[in-house]
């Protein structure tokens, strides 16, 4: 066990944290997570931060982009942040982050721009929001480590399925650390960290170059995801 323990903090550095992918890939994060965030019926569930977030991503503007480089099919995310009284929650931030076509968060790779998919986006008047992102792929967690020793000593696969990271926070709402996942992905019925929950499947629809409802700067095919999303009140 001391040996496990030394190589686990051998190979964590700031890009990575074996810690938190232990944690994650035994399903104590979202053992965790269900016991200290329970949550009323409606309200968006919750599911784990992961490895790979880094605090104070870039503030953007309603529909701006947060591509930094040509990263995969663009994805026009948007919807609403309501409470569970179906009011709108105006100024409600959130925070964005995900992978892109070469399976990687920009935290992996240190020749990617800094703010590369991710950005702080607010919420309008009537609780609206918008981001141009790109389709997430699944992904392997890193398993060149001591996680992956484990995962293929019990015949485990390292993937996760096709996924976006948001945490959504309001002044007198409890925040939420949620993904939305592409109902069309592998990989959704053996989540290698067990983060899946069926209210978190949303449609990913695939639009034409010549769709009128095209995003400005979206050149070539794209896909849409409408996403509402349910804050509880502060406790």
């Amino acid at each position: 066990m001391v040996e496990v323990l030394t190589a686990t903090g051998h190979i964590t550095d700031d890009r990575r944290q074996e810690f938190i992918l232990w944690s994650d890939s035994l399903g104590l994060s979202m053992l965790v997570d269900a016991l200290a965030n329970p949550l009323p019926a409606g309200a968006t569930e919750s599911t784990v931060l992961g490895p790979f977030y880094v605090p104070g991503a870039p503030e953007r503007e309603y529909g701006e982009s947060m591509i930094g480089e040509p990263a995969g099919t663009p994805a026009w995310v948007h919807g609403r942040v309501l409470g569970t009284d179906g009011n709108p929650i105006a100024g409600a931030e959130l925070d964005v982050w995900q992978n892109g076509d070469d399976q990687l968060y920009a935290v992996q790779r240190p020749e990617a721009p800094e703010d590369h998919l991710r950005g702080r986006y607010r919420t309008r008047d009537d609780g609206s929001y918008a981001f141009l992102a790109v389709r997430p792929v699944p992904y392997p967690i890193p398993y060149d480590g001591p996680v992956g020793e484990m995962l293929t000593a019990t015949g485990r696969h390292p993937w996760r399925p096709a996924h976006l990271h948001m945490i959504v926070r309001a002044p007198g709402y409890q925040t939420v650390t949620t993904h939305i996942f592409d109902r069309r992905s592998e990989y959704l019925d053996g989540d290698a960290v067990f983060a899946v929950k069926p209210s978190l499947l949303r449609d990913f629809v695939e639009r034409s170059a010549d769709d009128p409802d095209r995003p400005a700067g979206v050149q070539g095919d794209w896909v849409s995801v409408e996403n509402d999303l349910v804050l509880a009140p502060a406790s």
